[in-house]
């Protein structure tokens, strides 16, 4: 028997991502487009960025669908553990473990997160740094009350 609301087929993201040195030796992700970061202008060029559909969901979605990812990684045997996806990525151990541990959070509100766009997250004023904390919160009823 299905809740209600939950589809009856997965939903599929899909979106390559490239890391480059940011500020300060900082790793950025990227949209992989087989051109410079347009974030980052070099140069006297500073064109705007075009809207892509990754420019469009929301940084919270894009972190839930890699750390599912990262998480399917290690249970599939493809890396031993979240230190080697650390190593291969450039990222610390600390934020794979931030981007996995946002998996934790209830189905539905995945579900709600998978399903925004930006313009619903930027007016709810909902950031990452909320959704780990919530995610760090461990019952999913306890979770639906922090987010209310």
């Amino acid at each position: 028997m299905r809740a209600q609301g939950i589809p009856d087929s997965a939903a599929r993201v899909e979106f390559t991502v490239q890391f480059s040195h940011g500020p300060k030796g900082r790793r950025r992700a990227h949209e992989a487009s087989g051109q410079p970061d347009p974030t980052h202008p070099t140069g006297s060029e500073a064109a705007p960025p075009k809207m892509t559909f990754a420019s469009r969901v929301p940084k919270i979605t894009r972190l839930l669908v890699l750390g599912h990812h990262f998480e399917q990684l290690v249970r599939g045997g493809v890396v031993k553990d979240y230190a080697e996806i650390a190593r291969l990525t450039g990222l610390t151990r600390a934020r794979i473990t931030q981007i996995v541990n946002l998996t934790l959070l209830a189905p539905d509100i995945q579900e709600e997160v998978l399903t925004l766009y930006r313009g619903a997250l930027e007016q709810q004023r909902i950031c990452e740094r909320q959704f780990r904390a919530i995610a760090s919160t461990p019952t999913w009823l306890e979770q639906h009350r922090l987010l209310a």
